[in-house]
């Protein structure tokens, strides 16, 4: 490996560095989310949470359209809050689908809700460290 290579201190202080990251994160997240949920057995699917996976993926997809020249979503924006309490208010509902079954795709699916929910907290960082706030 050639991590002796890598000067960490270069990127360390990149906030868009980070904040690219933080975005591709969320946008694969967000497309294993889909993928997983259409995959999932209509016996376990909620409209609920079916309504929720539909309203993160509405959000984030404006979000990423309202980007700015540098491709940087608008932190400033109520959409990003709007998103954050999408990802986070789903999450008992996502837990209601995985009590009413253990197999792989629900595990793997409640895992990608997770993964977009965690990921909320590198938003609201990114957003209270962007640079000229």
């Amino acid at each position: 490996m050639s991590e002796g290579q890598v000067d960490l201190s270069q990127i360390r202080g990149d906030w868009k560095f980070h904040m690219n990251y933080v975005t591709n994160a969320i946008t694969q997240t967000l497309k294993r989310q889909k993928r997983l949920w259409d995959e999932l057995d209509a016996g376990v699917r909620s409209p609920d949470l079916d309504e929720a996976v539909q309203q993160q993926q509405m959000l984030w997809e404006q979000l990423i359209n309202g980007s700015d020249s540098n491709g940087t979503i608008p932190l400033a924006d109520q959409l990003l809050s709007d998103y954050i309490d999408a990802c986070r208010s789903s999450r008992s509902i996502c837990d209601a689908v995985l009590d009413k079954s253990d197999s792989l795709p629900v595990e793997e699916f409640a895992e990608a809700c997770r993964q977009a929910r965690a990921l909320c907290d590198d938003l609201e960082m990114m957003r209270e460290t962007r640079p000229g706030t």
